[in-house]
């Protein structure tokens, strides 16, 4: 029994670390707002003198994020860069204790410093940039009474991005802006080459909306079904490009219980190709030196519904 009492005194005498605490979710818009808060403490002092480190790791997260999801063609959600993937820990003391904040670029001012500064080095070190998507068409009735009823109509953000090149035209050639290696660089060429046709011929169609039928004779006649790239099954591919946000179908149901279907150009269809580079495809197929470049122009603007002039093509 004495040895037991002797190493009970030991025990507390010996000093203990000071304990862990969990803070709740702090985001960096609060812990760096230049505000001064009645009740604020040394701890928010403490994260305000290393807001700067984390915020340039967040910046680096934001970067990986946007090449990771271009590489694969997907968008960038708002969503994804607000999700626990962007928290960061912060250990701090405040009276003897040890803190864990958990900081993260939720919304309000933290997200916008840390948005323009990864904007800022995917411009001056890739020569991209993050673009906004532009919102989903409303084309049946349905889809805009059901707009007008939504309050989510009134935003006209879409909280989607993707990565454009801000390159000058004088270096978007093939042999710097090469397609991807993976698959194969033929592979991918004919990708691209294939939704920029399907854009242009959807661009082009009256109302910007083409019908199904008239869509698959338009493939049948450049022999997109025997193109090796894309497979035997062309099906496949407008699957993936709608996928992709190149194209969108749209279905209505019209009388007897029959439906049509319709294919028009999808938010990313829109932001990376879009009417100047319709229209870039259709001066390269028809020439712009003969003398019917005029007509061509014109055809052009009243087509694409924008002021596109032989002067000034817009390309």
């Amino acid at each position: 029994m004495p040895i037991v009492r002797k190493r009970r005194a030991e025990a507390e005498s010996s000093p203990s670390p000071p304990p862990t605490r969990r803070r709740k979710l702090t985001p960096v818009s609060e812990a760096s707002s230049v505000e001064d808060d009645e009740n604020s403490t040394d701890l928010d002092g403490d994260i305000q003198g290393n807001d700067s480190s984390h915020h340039g790791q967040m910046v680096k997260k934001l970067v990986r994020l946007a090449l990771a999801c271009e590489y694969s063609r997907q968008s960038i959600r708002r969503a994804d860069i607000t999700s626990k993937d962007f928290y960061m820990l912060a250990y701090v003391q405040h009276g003897g204790i040890n803190e864990e904040v958990v900081m993260a670029p939720s919304t309000g001012r933290q997200f916008k410093l840390v948005f323009e500064d990864a904007q800022h080095r995917l411009r001056t070190v890739f020569g991209i940039e993050i673009t906004e998507l532009p919102r989903k068409e409303k084309v049946t009735i349905r889809q805009k009474r059901a707009a007008q009823r939504s309050q989510s109509a009134a935003s006209h953000s879409s909280k989607s991005y993707i990565l454009t090149s801000i390159l000058p035209a004088a270096y978007r050639i093939p042999p710097i802006l090469a397609p991807a290696r993976i698959p194969s660089n033929a592979v991918e060429a004919s990708y691209t080459g294939l939704y920029t046709f399907i854009i242009s011929i959807i661009s082009l169609s009256p109302g910007g909306t083409i019908a199904e039928p008239r869509l698959e004779r338009h493939l049948k006649r450049m022999n997109a079904d025997n193109s090796d790239s894309n497979g035997p099954n062309t099906e496949r591919v407008l699957k993936r490009m709608e996928r992709e946000g190149y194209i969108a179908k749209v279905r209505e149901r019209i009388g007897n219980g029959e439906e049509s279907i319709d294919y028009v150009v999808g938010p990313r269809g829109k932001a990376e190709v879009g009417e100047r580079g319709v229209a870039a495809v259709v001066r390269e197929v028809y020439g712009k030196e003969d003398a019917e470049a005029a007509a061509l122009e014109k055809k052009l603007a009243r087509s694409l519904s924008c002021a596109y002039t032989l002067d000034n093509p817009g390309i």
